[in-house]
């Protein structure tokens, strides 16, 4: 995949191709739409906007400005279309494909119930965002916390660093079988934990285990998503550990308890 930019942020119109499981509370759902073939992958952490279906339609009511968010607003909230944030976890222009990966937790937020329903051809808006964290090229060692929210976007940075460093991946799962493989250059050691409970508020593993680490030496760059309760308590940890927090990149997906939007 080349570096590039987008050229509109324009909501487009994509079509479930396949739906596809990757473990017991992750499925991956290949979107086809021609504005795809226009794009190209931009950075490890690239995000795009879901616009899913309103209850009772079949496909989402889209904004049609670059200032897309006026728009939606002024829409009866009967027709507005239901927004959520993706990690894009692959990107093929010449197939006009992208795959975005839902965590699934039973059947209670929209997002959940919309792919645990997904089939092909089934419609879904997008909305091309760009670039969270780009990898820097600056660190010795990296260290990459996130809950079961962050694992694409977790692989990606992952997949994205040089061999000259090392990194820690701290990540957490609903359970041991939602564990995934995940290749990269750089000398990894990766830590799953598992919460178990599918009950338990995200997180909380993590935060335990951030202040069990210690830096190899180096200049040490952290990303950490997830859970925003988590994300803030495991930022004031690394701070007070020393490490400057121009070198943590943080980003709160969701409260626990509420929906978003």
């Amino acid at each position: 995949m080349t570096q590039s930019t987008t050229t509109s942020v324009r909501a487009v119109m994509a079509n479930v191709r396949a739906v596809k499981e990757l473990s017991p509370h992750l499925s991956r759902v290949t979107l086809h739409s021609p504005a795809f073939a226009e794009l190209s992958y931009l950075a490890s952490d690239q995000y795009i906007r879901l616009l899913l279906p309103a209850p009772h339609q079949s496909e989402p009511k889209l904004p049609l400005a670059d200032r897309w968010w006026p728009e939606m607003l002024a829409m009866p909230v009967a027709q507005r279309p239901i927004l959520r944030n993706y990690t894009v976890a692959d990107l093929r222009p010449d197939a006009a494909e992208m795959d975005v990966d839902f965590v699934r937790h039973g059947d209670v937020g929209p997002a959940t119930r919309w792919v645990n329903r997904a089939t092909t051809g089934d419609a879904v808006g997008v909305l091309e965002q760009g670039v969270l964290h780009a990898v820097r090229d600056d660190a010795d060692e990296y260290l990459i916390v996130g809950d079961d929210t962050a694992l694409p976007a977790a692989a990606g940075v992952l997949l994205a660093l040089p061999g000259s460093v090392s990194a820690t991946a701290i990540l957490e799962v609903p359970t041991s079988q939602d564990r995934r493989d995940l290749p990269s250059r750089a000398q990894t050691r990766v830590r799953y934990l598992s919460r178990q409970d599918p009950h338990t508020q995200p997180g909380l593993l993590l935060t335990d285990a951030v202040y069990d680490w210690r830096p190899s030496g180096g200049r040490v760059i952290a990303w950490v998503a997830g859970e925003q309760s988590m994300v803030k308590t495991v930022r004031r940890i690394l701070v007070r550990a020393g490490v400057p927090k121009s070198d943590i990149s943080f980003h709160g997906y969701f409260k626990f308890g509420k929906a978003q939007y």
